[in-house]
């Protein structure tokens, strides 16, 4: 329809702005910092798409690039790119952004406050490379089944201003260090997973999980450098393999696996004052258990 060729063209326009530069491409080591995003949505042309810059740009080269033999597919990614800007707008993405840029947390919804104390995470600092670090209870959402606790729409919700969440960190991180910081790092702790296994709630969490994925997640692809998932035993290796199967191939090869807590693991990624106490660090920051319904 016209508002497709619109925003095809907006995005095209962007795309050849930032191509056409005058100085060469920039190494990927040496992107720029992330955007600003600082244009307010009434300046922003009638598709209501925003200009995009090199790191997003890049982020959805990768997105696709063949894993054997590196080469980029970039009429896939130009579609991959063009539905995330259209589900941005539909899912009104900048006024999150504008939300967490506020210092009042009356601008976040009820709900989105209600699911993030159904499903804990905490960023916790930055690791050895400036990234910023997220630890979630995830072994203990498997355990609660919350999945019902809310609809859909406000999980997803919910889960969009934790996505957000990690531009607005890594944009902190790269003012305070100088330096691009272009992905953040993940450890989730399956502890509780057991139990969600014997009461068969998690098989309430993995369906909410995987539409998740699908519908929000391949919207934010390479933000994520690796993935570190803790006290899984042996009994949750098939709940796992579920999981493993509907997440992106790209991200599922970032994946490491540890029986217990794997504290000099920790340990190479970041600094004690990064680890949460629980953990064998000296991180003290609040880190409640998942709580009832």
């Amino acid at each position: 329809g016209d508002n497709d060729d619109e925003e095809k063209k907006d995005s095209s326009s962007s795309h050849q702005q930032s191509s056409n530069d005058d100085h060469e491409p920039t190494k990927p080591n040496s992107l720029p910092l992330q955007p600003t995003y600082t244009l307010p949505p009434s300046s922003l042309p009638p598709s209501g798409l925003r200009p995009l810059d090199d790191v997003t740009l890049y982020r959805y080269l990768l997105s696709d690039r063949h894993h054997k033999h590196l080469t980029f597919h970039p009429e896939t990614s130009l579609q991959r790119l063009l539905s995330a800007l259209r589900f941005r707008q539909t899912h009104q993405a900048d006024l999150i952004v504008r939300n967490l840029a506020s210092s009042s947390p009356t601008d976040i919804p009820p709900s989105v406050l209600r699911c993030q104390t159904l499903r804990i995470a905490i960023w916790a600092g930055r690791d050895r490379h400036h990234r910023p670090v997220v630890f979630e209870r995830l072994g203990q959402f498997f355990q609660k089944g919350h999945a019902s606790a809310a609809t859909f729409e406000e999980w997803m919700e919910s889960y969009l201003y934790f996505l957000e969440r990690h531009f607005v960190e890594m944009r902190r991180a790269a003012e305070a260090t100088g330096r691009p910081v272009q992905r953040i790092v993940y450890f989730a702790d399956f502890q509780g997973v057991v139990s969600s296994i014997l009461n068969r709630k998690i098989w309430t969490i993995v369906p909410l999980l995987k539409h998740l994925v699908r519908t929000v997640e391949c919207h934010y692809p390479e933000i994520v450098d690796h993935i570190i998932l803790f006290n899984v035993p042996r009994m949750a290796s098939a709940a796992y393999n579920v999981v493993k199967g509907f997440l992106d191939p790209v991200t599922a090869e970032k994946i490491e696996l540890f029986a217990g807590v794997p504290l000099e693991r920790f340990r190479e990624c970041m600094g004690e004052e990064v680890i949460p106490k629980e953990y064998g660090g000296r991180n003290e920051m609040e880190y409640p258990q998942t709580g009832d319904a």
